[in-house]
């Protein structure tokens, strides 16, 4: 009887109570006799002068028909209905994938990931001599910044040159040429130039520096700047000198507004804990530069000494990152802040740190001094979520924090399930409301990489938390608003 379909009837009546009622009455006695074992369907008509509504309702079938959780109703083909083509006039825009907190910037590699951010952020729809299109924010970007996927340290020291006045996101290339991914993206950019610093369309850092792609960038008329050094440190001191005297003409050294000298400095060793920084320096002035864990280069040295003392100096990790030793040693340069989990004051000894845990710490803290730090403590923000194991998709989306939503980094250790300390982070910042959900804010977070990287069910773990709640219900326990955000002073 039970893979019978199921049978349908209908039963009539006027409305009104009593005929309701015998509805009811009806339907419960056939379906204790086992008429209905086989699923049925219940319909009930309310009529008055001016028409009939007829109501039709469905009883499943019996329980004994197997049916999963996930598909009470029988389950979808795994085709796509249909495929979201791309703009017209724009091929290359490869659609995305959201939800009503979230964004995917899909990639298979990393390529494909910085290609995901640039067409996010840079439309390049409109021409060369638009108003505006050499004046914050472009629809176009004013440059480009080439490195390779296989050199980690390089790459990383490579991102403050995507701040502004340079606008210069990262791509890839490889250390023979440019793949056919990045060429297309280099064309549909059509970069500006970046007039203050001789019209240049490309900085090639490290290894992209190299014959085939200084050969291809020829051939489609961009004009590039080398950037070398013999060793990573000294290499981070070229870029700081570089961006320095196209940010900071004056001085040669990248300072804000209020004049501070910020320096992010974090381990060769380590250095998935200083991939937030990368995030950092895309957004504001500041210089990047690398220690070992218990010595400091020559290169980080004489970057440090142009800022004649006045360094405010921030350090990704704790002592097994970067020592007491080595900190001690940089003080004589500047003022000098970890970014940890930890808390002289707060803990008796010293708790775990991890790089997930120095990300969240980053996106909290705000040392108004040194004009450094996120200081998302409410909702109202972006995010962007990389897995630790991806470093290019973690340099790659630098410029997430750039423009737009300027969403920091956060990291995760786990591809298919949020550690416990980001869960817990994603809920703090959850926006509710008072009033009305129309009041806002809202949340949005964006997820780099292939769906082996971070999953859909992680992705829509962050969409379900970070989602409007009504904050007066009585099983609301997390969540803020507008006003539960440190303040900007």
């Amino acid at each position: 009887m039970s893979h019978l379909l199921p049978r349908r009837t209908s039963i009539r009546t006027r409305i009104g109570g009593a005929g309701l009622a015998l509805v009811a009455i009806v339907f419960g006695m056939l379906a204790s006799a086992g008429v209905f074992a086989g699923g049925t369907a219940l319909a009930a008509t309310n009529s008055n002068a001016e028409g009939e509504i007829h109501l039709t309702t469905a009883v499943k079938a019996s329980p004994s028909l197997k049916t999963s959780e996930m598909y009470p109703f029988g389950k979808p083909t795994e085709k796509p209905d249909f495929h979201v083509p791309s703009p017209s006039g724009s091929g290359s825009i490869v659609p995305t994938i959201d939800t009503k907190t979230t964004t995917r910037l899909y990639g298979n590699n990393p390529y494909q990931e910085a290609v995901a951010v640039t067409q996010h952020q840079w439309p390049a729809a409109l021409p060369l001599n638009a108003p505006n299109e050499n004046n914050n924010v472009p629809d176009r970007p004013w440059g480009l910044t080439l490195v390779t996927p296989n050199e980690p340290l390089t790459a990383i020291t490579a991102t403050p040159l995507v701040h502004f006045p340079d606008d210069a996101p990262i791509l890839y290339v490889t250390s023979k040429g440019i793949p056919k991914i990045t060429e297309n993206e280099i064309k549909r950019l059509g970069d500006t130039g970046i007039s203050r610093y001789h019209n240049v369309d490309a900085f090639l850092v490290g290894a992209a520096a190299n014959p085939g792609v200084e050969k291809k960038l020829e051939e489609l008329g961009l004009k590039y700047a080398t950037v070398t050094a013999p060793n990573v440190p000294a290499l981070a001191n070229t870029v700081d000198q570089l961006y320095g005297s196209i940010e900071n003409p004056d001085t040669g050294v990248p300072a804000m507004e209020n004049g501070m000298e910020n320096v992010m400095i974090g381990s060769m060793q380590s250095y998935k804990y200083v991939l937030p920084a990368t995030h950092w320096v895309s957004h504001m002035a500041s210089g990047l530069l690398w220690v070992n864990q218990n010595s400091v280069p020559e290169g980080t040295i004489e970057a440090l000494k142009r800022r004649d003392g006045h360094a405010r100096i921030y350090l990704f990790g704790g002592p097994e990152q970067i020592s007491d030793a080595v900190a001690k040693e940089l003080s004589q340069y500047g003022s000098i802040i970890r970014i940890t989990n930890d808390n002289n004051v707060a803990f008796n000894a010293n708790p775990k740190d991890t790089a997930v845990d120095t990300a969240i710490a980053f996106a909290k803290m705000w040392d108004p001094a040194g004009e450094v730090g996120w200081k998302i403590t409410g909702p109202g923000h972006g995010f962007t979520v990389v897995n630790e194991n991806d470093w290019q998709g973690a340099v790659a989306s630098a410029p997430m924090s750039h423009m737009g939503f300027h969403a920091p980094l956060l990291l995760t250790h786990s591809s298919s399930k949020l550690p416990s300390q980001l869960e817990g982070y994603f809920k703090s910042v959850a926006p509710t409301y008072l009033n009305t959900p129309a009041d806002g804010p809202y949340n949005m977070t964006y997820l780099m990489g292939n769906w082996n990287e971070l999953t859909w069910p992680f992705q829509t773990r962050i969409d379900y938390i970070s989602e409007m709640n009504n904050r007066r219900l009585w099983n609301t326990t997390t969540g803020s608003t507008y006003s539960d955000t440190q303040p900007a002073g």
